[in-house]
């Protein structure tokens, strides 16, 4: 009995077989590989290539945050307190990437002193063990970015005394150093002045003329120590001493510097307690 052909349905479905299940696996590993791209690609955004000492992406930081210190006179501890908790709320917000640096006036040339610069490297809580490691983050931010920074917010407040108080010219370094860039005027930048803003200097003297802005752009001080802050963010913590300007004609005096400076006048934070 001869063999009964196979019909042309039939002969067309076992032809094609192969080729579907060809397309079918084409289509999974091109998903898989793209998954794994975007398994990549995710992980190289999430952990960039960082300075080894500054921790900050080698693209450069993802914003600034730059803290001024002026301990030329003694801060009472119930300020010293107010500080630090508004400090560590500050470093709270700061974005993974993000430049907190940290420094001290210093009345002679040098003008300031540095005690704390790096990046946060991130704490690893956006980190899963498929596209990175959150222990070692943790781990890492806790040794080379949290404990120190801790450290150096409680030393700034002791540093020593000092007969002049040059906020000017101090806030003029800090803009050159780190404002001027191509690199910084590309990302946020937010400026914090910690002081009783009474500036005294030869060139002028808030103890000789009060805070009269007049009488400081009548000065030597304005061509002096005029700046650029190339729009950043400027806020001013107001250390409360016993004398007699007060605060808010202190806080307007810095207002009007600030905008005549190219900066953005945030505000004037009134710190809790007397100092001596």
């Amino acid at each position: 009995m001869s063999r009964r052909p196979r019909s042309r349905r039939n002969l067309r479905r076992a032809d094609s077989f192969p080729v579907g299940w060809a397309a079918l696996g084409g289509v999974v590993l091109i998903a898989i590989i793209g998954g794994f791209g975007w398994l990549y690609l995710g992980a190289v955004e999430r952990n960039p290539a960082r300075d080894p000492d500054t921790l900050c992406p080698q693209t450069g930081p993802s914003e600034q945050v730059l803290v001024l210190v002026d301990v030329t006179d003694p801060i009472g501890s119930i300020t010293q307190r107010d500080i630090l908790n508004q400090l560590d709320a500050v470093v709270d917000g700061l974005s993974k990437g993000g430049r907190f640096e940290l420094r001290v006036l210093e009345p002679d040339d040098n003008r300031t002193r540095t005690i704390f610069s790096a990046c946060n490297p991130g704490d690893g809580s956006d980190l899963d063990h498929w596209t990175g490691n959150p222990e070692a983050a943790r781990r890492r931010w806790e040794e080379r970015f949290d404990i120190p920074l801790q450290a150096a917010m409680d030393a700034a407040l002791h540093a020593e005394q000092a007969d002049t108080s040059p906020i000017m010219a101090s806030i003029q370094q800090i803009a050159v150093d780190r404002l001027g860039t191509t690199e910084a005027r590309a990302v946020p930048n937010r400026l914090i002045v910690i002081s009783d803003m009474l500036e005294n200097t030869a060139a002028f003297s808030m103890y000789r003329s009060g805070p009269d802005y007049p009488e400081y752009t009548g000065s030597r001080a304005a061509g002096e120590f005029g700046t650029d802050l190339t729009a950043a963010a400027v806020e001013i913590w107001l250390l409360r001493r016993d004398t007699q300007f007060p605060s808010s004609a202190v806080a307007e005096f810095w207002a009007n510097w600030v905008q005549d400076n190219n900066g953005r006048f945030v505000r004037a934070l009134q710190l809790q307690g007397i100092s001596p």
